[in-house]
């Protein structure tokens, strides 16, 4: 081989590897939440919530007050919330929930996974908004019992309202709860 040749290779061989030798300097960019993850910050706030838990099997129908919080949690990829209804004569026995929403990017739908004070959990899937409703349906448990669930968001103005429902074992839908929830002003 000739030695003209043989820096040619060479020279070509370097420009070849160093792109890659200069990807490899730079430190890795953190992956970034999909940016549907913004349909889901009218939640982001704190909010006060008043409405009623519906007659039900599990109680009678009763007025309610709550607080609602939610705020971006581990690097934005999840919204995490906090609904706790205050304790009254009307209520003695209030509602606690808290749980993740999010949006998987594979399967292109909204997440939503509740916990409640009750033992009851949710895992629920939406396809987004439509128009003013964001609607999420899943299973989960209530009671130590199976059943479907859903909840209802819509957005009135600056007001949030809320509807839950519950699928029995007949199949039909129970509306649960309903309320109306208004943003805190900002400090």
């Amino acid at each position: 081989m000739h030695l003209p040749s043989l820096r040619v290779l060479t020279l070509a061989a370097l420009v070849a590897i160093a792109p890659a030798v200069r990807a490899a300097d730079k430190p890795a960019e953190a992956p970034k939440p999909p940016k549907e993850m913004s349909q889901l910050s009218v939640f982001l706030g704190s909010w006060t919530c008043t409405g009623k838990g519906l007659a039900t099997p599990m109680g009678p129908e009763h007025a309610t007050e709550a607080k609602l919080g939610a705020a971006h949690a581990l690097d934005g990829y999840w919204i995490v919330f906090h609904y706790d209804e205050t304790k009254t004569a009307a209520n003695p026995m209030p509602y606690h929930a808290a749980g993740f929403m999010g949006y998987d990017p594979g399967d292109k739908v909204f997440l939503e996974r509740c916990h409640d004070s009750m033992g009851g959990y949710c895992n629920q899937t939406s396809k987004g908004w439509v128009g003013d409703v964001l609607t999420f349906e899943g299973p989960g448990s209530m009671g130590g019992q199976k059943m479907a669930f859903r909840d209802i968001f819509t957005r009135k103005g600056a007001d949030l309202v809320h509807a839950g429902e519950a699928q029995g074992p007949d199949g039909k839908w129970m509306k649960t709860d309903e309320e109306t929830c208004t943003k805190a002003a900002k400090k």
